[in-house]
């Protein structure tokens, strides 16, 4: 196998997979042919609690955990003396509680792990009383969980190397939420006041990590105003209906072909600016074989 990018994160990212949808992790895939393997390890319905306890298999294992374990130089790692948050999962301890008749682990024929993209937030922000919320701080304490993994010493994933990339949630288009929910008969429980909170903590975990991160929710924001305000000029009624949202999403959640090929694009450039030499037309590539003249 060829060197990795790994894209770990809910169903946004499962579904980023879909050439139908122009996911954008399909275009990435078809990028980095012959460079890198694009890895999807999106799960549907997760928040960033219940991927902290499978992403020890969702990541390479780089060397033999220290005898001393992980919670101490962890916490030193952040300048905490409070280590609990760093807790491995008990569930980590039996992988078949989590994945019963599947291998979704990290193939170890690969070179390695190049960059790795964290896009966690959407379930995350679902208001206190949902199976899915993560109270904000904890949301924090996961993101900065994910990346000790590959950046403390002592952690079995340690990979100096692997360039470490987040993204936002989206917005969240209350209005499409609304309909799909009377649709459905559900009661809508997301809330774009929330998404936006859980964005700028990515933001901030990102700066307090020095990792780069695309930001998708400040984006599709600004351009759905855009939309609207347009919408509002053209006197086109309906267009206006769902705020510009569903330009982007499919749901008000999800990202749509739009919202995919936006994200593709700030990926992209967000790779090319910071690590040149990762970007998929730079060399090296897998080259044709020199064939003797005597075959």
């Amino acid at each position: 196998m060829y060197d990795v990018l790994l894209a770990f994160g809910d169903s946004i990212t499962q579904y980023a997979g879909d050439p139908e949808n122009q996911g954008y992790l399909a275009y990435l895939s078809r990028l980095y042919q012959r460079q890198m393997d694009v890895l999807n390890r999106g799960f549907s319905g997760f928040n960033t609690t219940s991927a902290r306890e499978i992403v020890s298999q969702v990541l390479p294992v780089t060397k033999q955990p220290s005898k001393y374990g992980l919670l101490s130089p962890l916490a030193r790692w952040f300048g905490s003396t409070d280590t609990s948050f760093f807790t491995l999962p008990s569930v980590n301890k039996d992988s078949e509680t989590i994945w019963p008749e599947r291998d979704d682990a990290f193939p170890q024929n690969s070179r390695a792990l190049r960059i790795c993209i964290f896009f966690f937030g959407t379930n995350d922000a679902t208001i206190s009383s949902w199976h899915q919320h993560t109270p904000i701080e904890k949301f924090r304490e996961n993101l900065l969980y994910f990346v000790s993994l590959l950046r403390d010493p002592n952690s079995k994933h340690y990979s100096p190397s692997t360039k470490i990339l987040f993204i936002t949630p989206p917005p969240v288009g209350d209005r499409m939420v609304k309909e799909k929910a009377k649709i459905e008969g559900r009661w809508p429980f997301n809330r774009n006041s929330l998404a936006r909170q859980y964005a700028q903590v990515v933001r901030e975990v990102a700066s307090k990590v020095n990792a780069p991160y695309v930001d998708l929710y400040a984006k599709i924001e600004a351009l759905a105003k855009r939309d609207r305000a347009n919408a509002t000029a053209n006197n086109e009624g309906n267009a206006a209906d769902f705020e510009g949202y569903d330009n982007y999403l499919v749901d008000g959640i999800h990202l749509n072909r739009l919202g995919n090929r936006l994200l593709y694009g700030m990926v992209l450039l967000t790779i090319r600016k910071n690590w040149p030499e990762l970007e998929p037309f730079a060399p090296p590539r897998a080259k044709m074989p020199t064939v003797s003249s005597e075959h």
